[in-house]
């Protein structure tokens, strides 16, 4: 008797837990505005760009090169990038180049210019930099028809040099061209 005993009491137990968990799902949706759920995946859409999410804005893209220094001012973004000694591949840095220019003229509202600076810090240098390659892009140079570009890494290159303004110095052209 006492064995039956214990098992409807575990049984009536077990169904009390699953009917409490059952109920959780309920709960979130009943906290947010709406009571609708929300999708897991979702397309991006343009945010406000604040000092306060600037950070979270900024590690969203997949950089090849290091951001070292960020910069909000009114509308206009300057960021600087860091390339190891040597000289990381063109192709990489077009990328980045291009995907930041995506990210403050597609992904956020406010962007008005983006400033970019490539720097390098010289090999055996204990201090200083050496600026490579900057790219001045302002939105309204942004034409309808210039939304998108072909994956290829050389049609980056091109996108970037026919809608923004790119500055080479002589270290870098003596690198790639």
């Amino acid at each position: 008797m006492k064995s039956w005993y214990r098992l409807m009491i575990a049984s009536l137990v077990s169904v009390g837990i699953a009917s409490a968990l059952s109920l959780v799902p309920k709960l979130d949706g009943s906290l947010r505005p709406g009571g609708t759920d929300a999708p897991v995946f979702r397309a991006d859409t343009a945010v406000t760009l604040t000092d306060r999410n600037l950070v979270d804005v900024l590690v969203r893209p997949v950089l090849h090169l290091d951001i070292a220094h960020v910069e909000w001012n009114d509308s206009i973004l300057s960021v600087d990038l860091k390339a190891k000694p040597g000289g990381a591949p063109p192709e990489s840095i077009y990328d980045d180049l291009y995907e930041l220019a995506r990210l403050g003229f597609s992904g956020t509202k406010n962007v008005g210019q983006l400033l970019v600076r490539v720097l390098e810090t010289p090999e055996g240098a204990a201090s200083g930099t050496q600026l490579l390659l900057a790219m001045d892009a302002k939105r309204t140079d942004l034409s309808g028809s210039a939304a998108g570009v072909d994956e290829r890494k050389s049609s980056k290159e091109h996108f970037l040099s026919s809608h923004f303004s790119l500055t080479y110095t002589h270290k870098w052209l003596d690198r790639h061209r």
